[in-house]
């Protein structure tokens, strides 16, 4: 099992690896817990919690600001599963790091389904507390249609408890309105589920596929995860 302690935007998670710094963000109903195969293997990293947008922040604006807080420099790998990963990219476009490693994820918001912009308008009218009832009750969800475990479900539900609303509603609304960024001038290496609902794979040349894979790979199938990540890293 991996420890680690908060502190200001990270949790710290010091292993074995020996890259300068490996940055990982999670999904948008996560926090560090969600790394805890890749730190139980022995990968050395930090988390970054994401804090809540401003109103109305773009997502070059975001990344612009998180890059500075976090003191993102170019020996730097970012990566991150779903919202986490998008966040990594943008990242990425305000500083040439040495790598980026993209989990179940994307580039750029042309390959969001359409339909989530439908979601998020509607969800503008719905109160806080519903919000929150919505979040536990798609854990239950996707813990059927991923087939967790129930240590694993019982994670993503906890996990959906306790995530800000203020965060949900502002990151949902400004990764809706992320359009035509330029490109990543860093190397990009990117694994994904064949059966991912969430971001489905069918728009995407990811390097890597796992056949029976779905939105958390990272948890499902983290054996082939966490030797993507370290090949890519070593």
């Amino acid at each position: 099992m991996f420890s680690g302690f908060a502190f200001g935007l990270f949790t710290d998670f010091t292993i074995i690896m020996s890259v300068e710094r490996m940055i990982l963000i999670p999904g948008m109903g996560a926090d560090e817990r969600l790394y805890g195969p890749q730190g139980d293997y022995g990968l050395d990293f930090e988390v970054l919690r994401p804090p809540v947008p401003d109103p109305d922040e773009d997502m070059a604006g975001y990344a612009g600001r998180v890059g500075e807080q976090i003191g993102l420099t170019e020996g730097c790998v970012v990566g991150g599963v779903s919202f986490g990963g998008m966040l990594a990219c943008e990242l990425a476009r305000h500083c040439r790091v040495r790598g980026v490693i993209l989990i179940a994820s994307c580039s750029d918001g042309s390959t969001i389904p359409k339909y989530y912009h439908f979601a998020e308008l509607v969800s503008r009218a719905i109160p806080d507390f519903l919000i929150r009832r919505r979040c536990i009750a798609s854990s239950r969800m996707l813990a059927k249609l991923e087939s967790l475990s129930d240590r694993q479900y019982q994670l993503i539900r906890d996990m959906s408890r306790e995530v800000p609303i203020p965060f949900l509603r502002r990151a949902s609304k400004m990764l809706l309105n992320w359009n035509n960024p330029p490109p990543i001038l860093s190397p990009v290496y990117h694994i994904h589920g064949a059966k991912d609902r969430i971001i489905p794979i069918r728009n995407l040349s990811p390097d890597e596929i796992i056949p029976d894979g779905g939105h958390l790979i990272n948890l499902t199938h983290a054996r082939i995860v966490n030797k993507f990540i370290e090949r890519h890293l070593c």
